[in-house]
């Protein structure tokens, strides 16, 4: 199964639009041997953790394995833990993906609170996604689905 499609859309407006909607796993270590977390600030006194910052270099692959799957990129950027009263986090990342760009335009990705926005060459609209499957005491697997609008830099006519 493709962990990736792109289909173009029919818009009212003369400008094309095409669809990107990927399914992935994101997988976040904070610990052992595949430590993809590391803490960065770590406020002393504050409830729950309230303040605290982890920087992210997170394993995307196209399965729930992490070993019997294709790694596709990395989550790189940054966790903060944002309520006094509960465990509760903002997070912030670009994903990165290996061996050069997919089809379809795509190369570096900036996620912003479930918006996707295409950094360099498109313009991007749409939602994410994050359900965990897997929870341990060191790692965490996230199911990622990203579901994108974006116009191709040469539906306009510019190059």
């Amino acid at each position: 199964m493709a962990y990736y499609a792109i289909a173009p859309l029919m818009c009212v407006l003369p400008l094309i639009q095409n669809e990107l909607c990927m399914h992935l796993f994101l997988h976040q270590a904070w610990g052992g041997p595949t430590k993809n977390q590391y803490a960065v600030v770590i406020p002393p006194d504050s409830p729950n953790g309230f303040g605290g910052t982890a920087e992210n270099d997170w394993v995307v692959t196209n399965g729930l394995d992490a070993s019997r799957s294709n790694t596709v990129g990395r989550g790189q950027g940054f966790t903060i833990n944002n309520s006094l009263s509960k465990f509760s986090f903002y997070t912030s990342f670009n994903l990165v993906f290996e061996n050069g760009r997919l089809p379809g335009f795509f190369r570096n990705l900036l996620m912003v609170s479930g918006a996707l926005q295409e950094e360099l060459e498109n313009l991007a609209r749409g939602i994410a996604k994050f359900k965990a499957v897997q929870m341990s005491s060191l790692s965490n697997v996230y199911e990622l689905t990203l579901h994108a609008y974006y116009s191709p830099m040469d539906s306009c006519g510019v190059s």
